[in-house]
């Protein structure tokens, strides 16, 4: 049945919508501000101007439809095109943008359904029908639209956020990129070094590690996008990276719940602070921290330059930390020893939980650090020499 035979009261649908085309529009602004809260926070010289523009040629879309019993096609979907991605440029949720529609199409619907006489059931089922195929194709239409400016702005943003940390980490001139791209440097960064654990997923048999590991580093970084300052700029691979943030938003431990958690895997914070000027030194800080943290086996965590300054000055490399490694090089050729050695310093030189851990007797670990007391000459028994074991340890490691 085509539209202009679609009758509400012995009137054709279309003539019917037509003579009531500004109560409509008005009637769907009014609601749109009411229902859709969006839209209740746009200046109103928008509401009246663009905002209203759009509506009058969606309904007039809708009563072209009902006169010619098809949705629109071509250049009759150019106007909404042209909105939606305007919509997309002003941040509008799509959801919003959407939902407008379906709330013409229910006033519309709303204002013929009253009307209609027994005998018209059938033309009111075929207008039901015609309104439902208009949606569908405008919604495909409008989400189209909206895509492809969104993932524009994204390309852009992205292109935008890599040019300025490229210039931040490489000392280039962060000021006049940022301002080219319309963008204000915060006064210091919060430098992030992250390490990231292996997915328990990478090392199942039959599984493609590269895809799982890819989709890792995707929930990492949506995580680092959602921060209150919005999209942070990184650097990352699958195992490690760096990350730059406006300091005065970021709380790091909750941060880094959210990534681990997101993730499924452990993850490690290094953290400095910087001016702009300053990120370069910093970055190179937070890589080096990463590596004491290693060195050391230290857990996931947030760990700064103040937590780790020991261990931080024991891995620089110096003839005093050449010297301390050389202190345990004779324990290389005895993994057994360095290995009961490590796990006796971890567990509080406790021997019995040392002795359950490496699955032998205690008399094992006593004869074991005998030994290490032997070739080293220092005795892991005495409290004196722990200082000079543990820095030897950590140069050793380190270098």
């Amino acid at each position: 049945m085509t539209a202009h035979k679609l009758m509400v009261g012995g009137i054709p649908a279309h003539e019917v919508l037509t003579a009531s085309l500004g109560v409509l529009v008005d009637a769907v602004l009014d609601q749109l501000v009411i229902e859709i809260p969006l839209y209740a926070q746009l200046p109103r010289e928008e509401l009246q101007g663009d905002i209203r523009r759009v509506i009058d040629r969606s309904l007039r879309a809708f009563i072209e439809t009902f006169r010619t019993g098809r949705p629109p096609t071509g250049d009759a979907l150019e106007p909404l095109r042209e909105s939606a991605t305007r919509r997309a440029e002003e941040g509008v949720p799509l959801e919003a943008l959407l939902a407008a529609y379906h709330l013409g199409g229910r006033i519309c619907a709303d204002h013929v359904a009253a009307g209609f006489r027994p005998e018209e059931l059938a033309d009111a089922l075929t207008l039901n029908r015609l309104i439902l195929d208009f949606l569908q194709t405008v919604t495909a239409a409008v989400s189209a639209s909206y895509f492809e400016e969104r993932q524009t702005i994204a390309g852009e943003d992205q292109a935008t956020r890599q040019s300025l940390l490229t210039a931040l980490l490489d000392g280039g001139p962060a000021t006049e990129v940022a301002r080219r791209s319309g963008l204000r440097l915060p006064s210091r960064y919060v430098v992030l070094g992250l390490a990231f654990g292996a997915h328990a997923d990478e090392q199942q048999p039959g599984v493609d590690a590269k895809i799982v590991a890819r989709r890792k580093l995707r929930r990492i970084r949506v995580e680092l996008d959602r921060t209150p300052a919005g999209p942070a700029m990184s650097s990352l691979s699958t195992d490690d990276g760096i990350a730059l943030l406006p300091e005065s938003v970021i709380h790091l431990d909750e941060l880094r719940n959210r990534i681990s958690k997101a993730a499924g895997v452990e993850v490690i914070f290094t953290v400095a602070t910087a001016a702009p000027e300053e990120v370069p030194a910093a970055v190179t800080l937070v890589r080096e921290l990463l590596e004491v943290v290693r060195i050391y086996r230290l857990p996931a965590g947030v760990h700064r330059l103040d937590d780790l300054v020991l261990e931080y000055q024991l891995t620089r490399p110096s003839p005093a930390r050449d010297q301390l490694a050389r202190l345990v090089e004779p324990l290389v050729a005895r993994p057994d020893l360095l290995q009961t050695l490590r796990c006796y310093l971890s567990h509080g030189r406790n021997r019995r939980q040392t002795a359950t851990e490496l699955h032998v007797h205690a008399n094992t670990v006593d004869y074991r650090l005998r030994q290490v007391d032997k070739l080293t000459g220092l005795d892991p028994a005495q409290a004196e020499q722990l200082p000079r074991l543990v820095a030897a340890l950590a140069a050793h490691d380190a270098s």
